[in-house]
Protein backbone atom coordinates (compact mmCIF):
# COMPACT_ATOMS: atom_id res chain seq x y z
CA UNK A 1 0.00 0.00 0.00
CA UNK A 2 1.11 2.96 -1.16
CA UNK A 3 1.38 6.07 1.94
CA UNK A 4 1.31 9.12 -0.31
CA UNK A 5 -0.79 9.56 -3.06
CA UNK A 6 -1.88 12.00 -5.74
CA UNK A 7 -4.64 13.65 -6.40
CA UNK A 8 -5.55 15.21 -9.91
CA UNK A 9 -9.15 15.61 -11.21
CA UNK A 10 -7.95 14.63 -14.45
CA UNK A 11 -7.47 11.59 -13.74
CA UNK A 12 -10.90 10.68 -11.92
CA UNK A 13 -12.68 7.63 -14.64
CA UNK A 14 -15.82 8.40 -16.50
CA UNK A 15 -18.51 7.53 -14.04
CA UNK A 16 -21.16 6.97 -16.42
CA UNK A 17 -23.41 4.64 -14.93
CA UNK A 18 -22.61 4.82 -11.45
CA UNK A 19 -24.87 6.56 -8.68
CA UNK A 20 -23.64 8.47 -6.08
CA UNK A 21 -25.07 9.54 -2.89
CA UNK A 22 -23.39 12.38 -0.64
CA UNK A 23 -24.93 13.73 2.97
CA UNK A 24 -24.50 17.49 3.37
CA UNK A 25 -23.58 18.25 -0.02
CA UNK A 26 -25.17 21.56 -0.26
CA UNK A 27 -22.39 23.38 0.96
CA UNK A 28 -18.08 23.20 1.57
CA UNK A 29 -16.54 20.25 0.73
CA UNK A 30 -19.69 17.89 -0.01
CA UNK A 31 -20.62 20.31 -2.72
CA UNK A 32 -17.50 20.33 -3.92
CA UNK A 33 -17.53 16.44 -3.92
CA UNK A 34 -20.51 16.33 -5.94
CA UNK A 35 -19.08 18.75 -8.55
CA UNK A 36 -16.23 16.33 -8.85
CA UNK A 37 -18.31 13.22 -9.36
CA UNK A 38 -20.95 14.89 -11.67
CA UNK A 39 -18.14 16.62 -14.01
CA UNK A 40 -17.10 13.28 -14.71
CA UNK A 41 -20.85 12.43 -15.44
CA UNK A 42 -22.33 10.39 -12.50
CA UNK A 43 -25.64 10.55 -11.21
CA UNK A 44 -26.08 12.41 -7.77
CA UNK A 45 -27.92 12.09 -5.07
CA UNK A 46 -27.47 15.41 -2.77
CA UNK A 47 -29.06 14.23 1.18
CA UNK A 48 -30.16 17.47 2.94
CA UNK A 49 -31.72 18.18 5.22
CA UNK A 50 -32.87 21.82 3.83
CA UNK A 51 -34.45 21.10 0.16
CA UNK A 52 -34.74 25.13 -0.50
CA UNK A 53 -30.58 25.06 0.19
CA UNK A 54 -30.23 22.03 -1.61
CA UNK A 55 -32.26 23.37 -4.87
CA UNK A 56 -30.05 26.24 -4.78
CA UNK A 57 -26.87 24.15 -4.25
CA UNK A 58 -28.19 22.08 -7.33
CA UNK A 59 -28.56 25.43 -9.50
CA UNK A 60 -25.11 26.41 -8.74
CA UNK A 61 -23.47 23.10 -10.07
CA UNK A 62 -25.38 23.23 -13.04
CA UNK A 63 -24.04 26.30 -13.73
CA UNK A 64 -20.64 25.07 -13.39
CA UNK A 65 -21.09 22.21 -15.05
CA UNK A 66 -23.04 23.53 -18.13
CA UNK A 67 -19.48 25.56 -18.61
CA UNK A 68 -17.60 22.37 -18.48
CA UNK A 69 -20.11 20.94 -20.88
CA UNK A 70 -21.48 18.13 -18.46
CA UNK A 71 -25.04 17.43 -18.63
CA UNK A 72 -25.57 16.85 -14.91
CA UNK A 73 -27.58 14.00 -12.96
CA UNK A 74 -28.24 16.01 -9.70
CA UNK A 75 -31.17 15.44 -7.35
CA UNK A 76 -32.51 16.21 -4.10
CA UNK A 77 -32.83 13.36 -1.76
CA UNK A 78 -34.30 14.61 2.00
CA UNK A 79 -32.03 13.46 4.70
CA UNK A 80 -32.24 14.84 8.63
CA UNK A 81 -29.44 12.69 10.12
CA UNK A 82 -30.94 14.33 13.69
CA UNK A 83 -33.59 11.91 13.57
CA UNK A 84 -32.54 7.91 13.19
CA UNK A 85 -36.77 6.71 12.27
CA UNK A 86 -36.21 9.86 9.51
CA UNK A 87 -32.59 8.45 8.90
CA UNK A 88 -34.09 5.28 7.80
CA UNK A 89 -36.51 6.41 6.28
CA UNK A 90 -34.60 8.37 3.69
CA UNK A 91 -32.48 5.21 3.42
CA UNK A 92 -36.18 3.66 2.54
CA UNK A 93 -37.47 6.34 -0.28
CA UNK A 94 -33.69 5.58 -1.97
CA UNK A 95 -34.09 1.88 -1.98
CA UNK A 96 -37.25 2.41 -3.54
CA UNK A 97 -36.54 4.99 -6.41
CA UNK A 98 -32.36 3.34 -6.86
CA UNK A 99 -31.47 -0.62 -7.74
CA UNK A 100 -27.70 0.69 -7.27
CA UNK A 101 -25.26 2.70 -5.22
CA UNK A 102 -21.71 2.55 -5.86
CA UNK A 103 -20.43 5.75 -3.97
CA UNK A 104 -22.21 6.69 -0.70
CA UNK A 105 -20.20 9.72 0.79
CA UNK A 106 -21.09 10.49 4.16
CA UNK A 107 -19.80 13.58 4.52
CA UNK A 108 -22.64 15.39 7.15
CA UNK A 109 -21.19 17.02 10.19
CA UNK A 110 -22.08 19.30 13.23
CA UNK A 111 -20.11 20.32 15.89
CA UNK A 112 -20.94 21.59 19.25
CA UNK A 113 -25.13 21.68 19.05
CA UNK A 114 -27.03 22.52 22.42
CA UNK A 115 -28.33 19.57 23.87
CA UNK A 116 -31.71 20.57 24.46
CA UNK A 117 -34.70 19.01 26.12
CA UNK A 118 -36.10 16.49 22.90
CA UNK A 119 -32.16 14.93 23.06
CA UNK A 120 -31.36 11.79 25.01
CA UNK A 121 -28.05 11.01 23.52
CA UNK A 122 -25.42 13.70 23.14
CA UNK A 123 -26.88 15.70 19.76
CA UNK A 124 -23.48 16.11 18.08
CA UNK A 125 -22.68 12.48 18.55
CA UNK A 126 -25.90 11.22 17.59
CA UNK A 127 -26.01 13.58 14.07
CA UNK A 128 -22.63 12.70 13.02
CA UNK A 129 -22.29 9.17 14.18
CA UNK A 130 -25.61 7.62 14.90
CA UNK A 131 -27.71 9.24 11.97
CA UNK A 132 -25.26 8.05 9.30
CA UNK A 133 -25.35 4.50 10.58
CA UNK A 134 -29.39 4.17 10.51
CA UNK A 135 -28.59 5.55 7.33
CA UNK A 136 -26.14 3.71 5.70
CA UNK A 137 -26.96 0.35 7.30
CA UNK A 138 -30.48 0.70 5.88
CA UNK A 139 -28.67 0.92 2.66
CA UNK A 140 -26.69 -1.89 2.59
CA UNK A 141 -28.98 -4.26 0.54
CA UNK A 142 -28.61 -2.07 -2.26
CA UNK A 143 -24.38 -1.73 -1.88
CA UNK A 144 -23.98 -5.12 -1.63
CA UNK A 145 -26.51 -5.66 -4.37
CA UNK A 146 -24.00 -3.41 -6.80
CA UNK A 147 -20.83 -4.77 -4.84
CA UNK A 148 -21.57 -7.85 -6.40
CA UNK A 149 -22.11 -6.85 -10.01
CA UNK A 150 -19.00 -4.42 -10.02
CA UNK A 151 -16.91 -5.49 -7.09
CA UNK A 152 -16.42 -1.79 -6.65
CA UNK A 153 -18.49 -0.02 -4.85
CA UNK A 154 -16.62 3.05 -2.47
CA UNK A 155 -18.25 4.02 1.23
CA UNK A 156 -16.32 6.96 2.33
CA UNK A 157 -17.11 8.09 6.36
CA UNK A 158 -15.65 11.66 6.58
CA UNK A 159 -14.04 11.88 9.81
CA UNK A 160 -11.45 14.65 11.20
CA UNK A 161 -8.34 14.63 13.09
CA UNK A 162 -10.37 16.10 16.23
CA UNK A 163 -10.95 11.89 16.61
CA UNK A 164 -6.92 12.70 18.48
CA UNK A 165 -8.78 15.29 21.36
CA UNK A 166 -10.17 12.59 23.39
CA UNK A 167 -9.93 8.96 24.17
CA UNK A 168 -9.63 5.98 21.54
CA UNK A 169 -12.29 4.38 23.57
CA UNK A 170 -15.27 5.64 23.30
CA UNK A 171 -17.07 7.20 26.61
CA UNK A 172 -20.77 5.89 26.00
CA UNK A 173 -21.71 7.31 29.75
CA UNK A 174 -20.60 10.98 28.09
CA UNK A 175 -23.05 10.21 24.87
CA UNK A 176 -26.12 9.01 27.20
CA UNK A 177 -25.66 11.00 30.44
CA UNK A 178 -27.02 14.99 30.10
CA UNK A 179 -24.65 17.34 31.38
CA UNK A 180 -25.69 19.74 33.90
CA UNK A 181 -24.97 23.01 32.06
CA UNK A 182 -27.20 21.65 29.27
CA UNK A 183 -29.83 24.44 30.06
CA UNK A 184 -26.99 27.12 30.57
CA UNK A 185 -26.50 29.93 28.12
CA UNK A 186 -23.50 29.05 25.91
CA UNK A 187 -20.04 30.43 27.20
CA UNK A 188 -16.27 29.55 26.73
CA UNK A 189 -16.67 27.16 29.46
CA UNK A 190 -18.46 24.60 27.55
CA UNK A 191 -16.13 24.41 24.45
CA UNK A 192 -13.81 22.00 25.98
CA UNK A 193 -16.98 19.28 26.47
CA UNK A 194 -18.12 20.30 22.59
CA UNK A 195 -14.88 19.44 21.33
CA UNK A 196 -14.55 15.92 23.13
CA UNK A 197 -18.16 14.84 21.94
CA UNK A 198 -17.12 15.98 18.76
CA UNK A 199 -13.84 14.33 18.58
CA UNK A 200 -15.66 11.32 20.14
CA UNK A 201 -17.98 11.32 17.18
CA UNK A 202 -15.40 11.67 14.39
CA UNK A 203 -13.66 8.67 16.22
CA UNK A 204 -16.87 6.71 15.71
CA UNK A 205 -16.76 7.87 11.94
CA UNK A 206 -13.62 6.13 12.25
CA UNK A 207 -14.36 3.36 13.93
CA UNK A 208 -17.93 2.92 11.66
CA UNK A 209 -15.77 2.26 8.80
CA UNK A 210 -13.36 0.38 10.07
CA UNK A 211 -15.95 -1.84 10.93
CA UNK A 212 -17.74 -2.02 7.49
CA UNK A 213 -14.33 -3.10 6.10
CA UNK A 214 -13.95 -6.04 8.32
CA UNK A 215 -17.32 -7.04 7.29
CA UNK A 216 -18.07 -6.42 3.29
CA UNK A 217 -14.54 -6.01 2.16
CA UNK A 218 -14.58 -9.50 0.71
CA UNK A 219 -17.37 -8.48 -1.56
CA UNK A 220 -15.91 -5.18 -3.11
CA UNK A 221 -16.77 -2.94 -0.97
CA UNK A 222 -13.93 -0.07 0.36
CA UNK A 223 -14.70 1.33 3.12
CA UNK A 224 -12.42 4.15 4.33
CA UNK A 225 -12.77 7.65 6.45
CA UNK A 226 -10.62 10.54 5.51
CA UNK A 227 -9.92 13.81 7.38
CA UNK A 228 -10.45 16.64 4.86
CA UNK A 229 -7.92 18.87 6.61
CA UNK A 230 -8.30 22.76 7.70
CA UNK A 231 -11.02 23.84 5.55
CA UNK A 232 -12.15 27.31 4.64
CA UNK A 233 -15.54 27.48 3.47
CA UNK A 234 -17.23 25.30 5.60
CA UNK A 235 -20.45 26.07 8.15
CA UNK A 236 -18.58 23.62 10.52
CA UNK A 237 -18.49 25.25 13.49
CA UNK A 238 -19.26 28.99 13.14
CA UNK A 239 -22.78 29.24 14.50
CA UNK A 240 -21.59 27.40 17.88
CA UNK A 241 -18.38 29.98 17.54
CA UNK A 242 -20.57 32.87 17.91
CA UNK A 243 -22.89 31.06 20.35
CA UNK A 244 -19.72 30.33 22.46
CA UNK A 245 -17.59 33.14 21.46
CA UNK A 246 -19.15 35.96 20.18
CA UNK A 247 -19.31 37.88 17.28
CA UNK A 248 -15.64 39.31 17.26
CA UNK A 249 -13.67 35.57 17.71
CA UNK A 250 -16.08 34.23 14.97
CA UNK A 251 -14.90 36.81 12.47
CA UNK A 252 -11.67 36.08 13.26
CA UNK A 253 -12.15 32.35 12.66
CA UNK A 254 -14.23 33.45 9.26
CA UNK A 255 -10.73 35.51 8.72
CA UNK A 256 -8.74 32.59 9.10
CA UNK A 257 -10.34 30.45 7.28
CA UNK A 258 -10.30 32.89 4.45
CA UNK A 259 -6.75 33.30 4.40
CA UNK A 260 -4.99 30.64 6.22
CA UNK A 261 -7.35 27.50 5.51
CA UNK A 262 -6.83 25.20 2.63
CA UNK A 263 -9.84 25.56 -0.68
CA UNK A 264 -12.84 24.02 -0.29
CA UNK A 265 -11.93 22.19 -3.38
CA UNK A 266 -8.85 21.01 -2.03
CA UNK A 267 -10.21 19.46 0.79
CA UNK A 268 -12.91 17.74 -1.19
CA UNK A 269 -9.92 16.01 -2.77
CA UNK A 270 -8.99 13.43 -0.56
CA UNK A 271 -12.60 12.24 -0.16
CA UNK A 272 -13.13 12.15 -3.80
CA UNK A 273 -10.08 9.92 -4.30
CA UNK A 274 -11.45 7.75 -1.93
CA UNK A 275 -14.33 7.79 -3.66
CA UNK A 276 -13.36 7.03 -7.13
CA UNK A 277 -9.22 6.69 -7.59
CA UNK A 278 -8.73 3.11 -9.33
CA UNK A 279 -5.71 3.68 -7.01
CA UNK A 280 -7.81 2.65 -4.08
CA UNK A 281 -8.35 -1.30 -4.99
CA UNK A 282 -5.14 -1.23 -6.29
CA UNK A 283 -3.53 -0.68 -3.51
CA UNK A 284 -5.35 -2.44 -1.43
CA UNK A 285 -6.84 1.11 0.30
CA UNK A 286 -9.53 -0.11 3.14
CA UNK A 287 -10.46 0.98 6.37
CA UNK A 288 -7.48 3.31 6.34
CA UNK A 289 -7.24 7.11 8.31
CA UNK A 290 -6.33 9.48 4.97
CA UNK A 291 -5.64 13.33 5.21
CA UNK A 292 -4.12 15.83 3.74
CA UNK A 293 0.00 16.36 2.37
CA UNK A 294 -0.11 19.75 2.50
CA UNK A 295 3.76 21.85 1.94
CA UNK A 296 5.00 24.61 4.50
CA UNK A 297 2.72 27.27 2.30
CA UNK A 298 -0.43 24.84 3.47
CA UNK A 299 -0.99 24.00 0.09
CA UNK A 300 -2.65 20.66 -0.90
CA UNK A 301 0.38 17.96 -2.59
CA UNK A 302 -2.45 15.27 -2.21
CA UNK A 303 -3.87 12.25 0.00
CA UNK A 304 -1.90 10.11 2.55
CA UNK A 305 -2.41 6.78 4.35
CA UNK A 306 -1.66 7.17 8.15
CA UNK A 307 -0.82 4.32 10.01
CA UNK A 308 -2.52 4.51 13.13
CA UNK A 309 -1.22 3.75 16.72
CA UNK A 310 -2.12 0.17 17.63
CA UNK A 311 -4.98 1.32 20.15
CA UNK A 312 -7.08 2.47 17.27
CA UNK A 313 -7.10 -1.27 15.63
CA UNK A 314 -8.55 -2.96 18.04
CA UNK A 315 -12.08 -5.20 16.10
CA UNK A 316 -13.61 -5.54 19.78
CA UNK A 317 -14.24 -1.53 19.80
CA UNK A 318 -15.07 -0.85 16.39
CA UNK A 319 -17.54 -4.35 17.29
CA UNK A 320 -19.01 -2.94 20.14
CA UNK A 321 -19.41 0.78 18.66
CA UNK A 322 -21.86 -0.81 15.91
CA UNK A 323 -23.81 -3.04 18.33
CA UNK A 324 -24.30 -0.76 20.66
CA UNK A 325 -25.76 1.61 17.58
CA UNK A 326 -27.59 -1.44 16.68
CA UNK A 327 -29.37 -1.02 19.49
CA UNK A 328 -30.19 2.65 19.96
CA UNK A 329 -31.23 2.64 16.35
CA UNK A 330 -33.70 -0.52 17.83
CA UNK A 331 -34.93 1.55 20.91
CA UNK A 332 -35.29 4.62 19.09
CA UNK A 333 -37.89 2.71 16.12
CA UNK A 334 -39.96 1.23 18.96
CA UNK A 335 -40.77 4.68 20.00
Amino acid sequence: MAANLNFDEKEIPDLTGKVALVTGANVGIGLETVYFLASHNATVYLACRSEPRALAAIDTLKTRLKAAKVDAQLYYHNLDLGSIKTAKSSAEEFLAKENRLDILVANAGVLGNKWTAEWEYEPTFFTNHLGHFAFITTLLPVIEKTAAITHDVRIVCTTSKALFMTSPTIDYDSITTRPKDADEPRSVGQFAGAMKVYGQGKLANLYFAKELDRRYRSQGIWANAPHPGWVGGTELGLHEAFDMFGAVTKRIVEFLHTWFAMKTTDGAATQTYLAVSPKVPEYGIHGQYVMPRNNWLWRYKGPQVVKLDAVYQNEEEWSKLWQWSEEVVKKELAK
